[in-house]
């Protein structure tokens, strides 16, 4: 078990991190969004973006997020 007292400063930035990482809630881009994404007339690095961006958000929010980008 690590203590506190024995990370140095940099160790306990890292560990806040890695809590901020886990806290969030993470979800499954379904099928039908990954689909529309493939559809719409961006670059590839754009949908990339989209998709991690849409991997944080509920599924209703996916799809509001895409029929506002069409």
């Amino acid at each position: 078990m690590i203590v506190k007292s024995d990370m140095n400063e940099k160790e306990i930035e890292d560990m806040s991190e890695i809590k901020k990482y886990f806290s969030r809630i993470f979800t499954v881009i379904p099928k039908e969004i990954r689909e529309k994404i493939k559809t719409l007339d961006i670059p590839k690095e754009k949908k990339k973006q989209i998709k991690k961006e849409l991997a944080f958000l509920p599924r209703k929010k996916q799809e509001e997020y895409l029929d506002e980008l069409k």
